[in-house]
């Protein structure tokens, strides 16, 4: 981690901006095409849901700008990121799983397994990492939530106000269209530290890897 130094930031100014406005959060749904790793992680019969997981956070953290986050007066940037995501349970409730990024997929899916398992016996908001505030305790995460029933074209969420710059990501059941298959994607980010262009990057990247991944299926 290291700790970004404003005063001579090229983004300075964007950030003084943005981090005074009342509601500095920007959200932008839009369908990824999966279509390639879509068919062959049912093939080889890979979990959907650490598939799709791992995909997000290798894109995410190939772009440094989800990878920044605001801490009081200062911005750092993480090496890497992990994934907490949302994981439904008995009752109709859900809790959360905090899952360590592997680069490697036979790694992190090996991990993920008994994590989202344990997760789905035992629905618990525990590994939420509160701070006293209520918050996040930790911010090296992408926050994810998975809604598999729904293929979205829009979603809204609760957030904290200025100080909440942790990206959350959300999709929904993929979409046929075609020969193609669309996953609705949504990513919502602090905009003092990341732009349109930036979101964008991280959709070309999630394409990309999906392919690589779905190369590696054979």
């Amino acid at each position: 981690m290291r700790v970004i130094d404003l005063a001579s930031w090229p983004r300075r100014e964007h950030f003084r901006l943005y981090s005074g406005m009342e509601f500095p959060h920007v959200g932008i749904c839009v369908p990824v095409d999966i279509t390639d790793l879509w068919a062959k992680r049912a093939r080889a019969d890979a979990s959907p849901t650490i598939t799709l997981v791992y995909v997000v956070t290798k894109a995410a953290n190939r772009v440094p700008e989800l990878r920044q986050r605001i801490r009081g007066e200062q911005v750092v940037e993480h090496d890497v990121v992990h994934p907490m995501i949302s994981v439904l349970g008995g009752d109709d409730l859900f809790g959360v799983c905090y899952l360590a990024y592997d680069a490697c997929f036979a790694t992190f899916a090996a991990n993920a397994e008994g994590c989202l398992a344990k997760a789905k016996e035992c629905p618990s908001l525990a590994e939420f990492p509160h701070d006293q505030e209520g918050g996040f305790a930790r911010d090296d995460l992408l926050s994810i939530t998975v809604v598999p029933w729904l293929s979205f074209t829009g979603f809204s969420l609760t957030r904290r106000p200025q100080v909440d710059s942790i990206p959350f990501l959300a999709w929904g059941k993929v979409l046929e269209e075609g020969a193609r298959n669309l996953l609705p994607f949504f990513v919502n980010i602090h905009h003092a530290l990341v732009d349109g262009l930036h979101i964008a990057r991280l959709v070309e990247h999630i394409e990309e890897e999906a392919r690589e991944l779905a190369a590696s299926f054979g």
